[in-house]
């Protein structure tokens, strides 16, 4: 998802730079030895049973490059094969083939929305080490005629959470309500995030918000953030939208949220941020042989069970009642 706009950013350069420069529509080459460049985008999150690898190309064509963007050929290396292996200092620990597989087309553009082509390994008995442990991830692509691609990152285990201990229910209205935490991961977001589906005259959806409380750029293994109850009811305010069809929104989880990053990935959101003169972005990639980014990221969910107090409050309160929150 982060991705995402990076990887289109980086094809359109190459697709469409050419055709603002020139009077024609022949597409120009530009990488200097005429070949294709792979585009690598993984993001592996081991609590997840799926893994994700998308592997695209910056392409050649004999049309323009709009009318090449169409062609599925010309967007994907049919014939490339990945490898996902987990890595104990020298030693290899487990290895698995990733499978091709459709996915969900991708919203509609210039690019090709269907068929939307992945690299998927799913959690299985034989592949179980690999959704385990902390150590060094690499990851290699065979594309036939091309340099071996590969790239490595860490995947770091789960946070734990010190404060408040959750065997016993809370008031939110403990001003404030401190929360600790550990992660190994260079990077760490503390989230909260609720769940309620919307009851309508006829249907019920299910729908989820979140909102980031608290982000550190150096990892000193103990984050903290205080919350006062005041803030934390115009928190839900303001990330859920009033609906006046929806009869009444039943709250089904009150969660917070853990998230260990991988430095590559921070580095890329970071840069993301800074927007140049070019308007496109700077280039983040740790791809040998190609250009992108593989990285991973450990998110941690804890459930919070609150006290009657504090499910009247947010009910009933002045922040949020018009939202028709009901907790049974």
């Amino acid at each position: 998802m982060y991705l995402k706009s990076w990887i289109k950013a980086i094809l359109v350069v190459v697709i469409l730079g050419p055709v603002g420069w020139s009077c024609n529509n022949d597409l120009v080459v530009q990488s200097s030895d005429n070949k294709e460049l792979p585009v690598i985008s993984g993001v592996l999150e081991l609590q997840r049973d799926t893994q994700y690898i998308r592997i695209t190309r910056s392409f050649t064509g004999f049309a323009s490059g709009l009318t090449s963007a169409k062609m599925e050929d010309s967007v994907y290396f049919p014939e490339a094969r990945i490898w996902l292996e987990k890595w104990n200092g020298d030693q290899i620990v487990s290895k698995a083939e990733l499978v091709k597989a459709k996915v969900k087309p991708r919203s509609s553009g210039i690019f090709l929305s269907t068929p939307n082509w992945y690299y998927i390994l799913v959690r299985s008995p034989e592949n179980e080490p690999l959704f385990t442990g902390t150590q060094s991830y690499h990851l290699t692509a065979e594309i036939p005629g091309l340099p071996l691609v590969y790239a490595q990152t860490a995947a770091y285990p789960h946070a734990l959470l010190h404060k408040p201990k959750l065997t016993f229910k809370l008031n939110l209205f403990m001003d404030p309500l401190d929360f600790e935490w550990s992660t190994r991961a260079p990077y760490e977001e503390f989230y909260f995030r609720l769940l309620y589906t919307d009851v309508y005259q006829d249907t019920a959806i299910a729908h989820k918000t979140d909102w980031r409380e608290y982000h550190s750029t150096k990892n000193t293994r103990n984050g903290s953030v205080s919350v006062f109850g005041q803030d934390l009811m115009k928190r839900i305010a303001v990330n859920i939208r009033n609906n006046p069809a929806v009869i009444y929104r039943y709250v089904t989880h009150l969660q917070i949220v853990v998230v260990g990053i991988s430095g590559e990935l921070y580095e890329y959101r970071e840069m993301s941020q800074t927007l140049p003169s070019d308007q496109i972005g700077y280039p983040v990639t740790n791809i040998v042989n190609g250009i992108g980014l593989f990285c991973s990221q450990t998110e941690t969910t804890f459930d919070l069970e609150i006290d009657q107090r504090s499910k009247d409050s947010i009910m009933n309160g002045q922040y949020t009642r018009h939202l028709n929150l009901r907790f049974y």
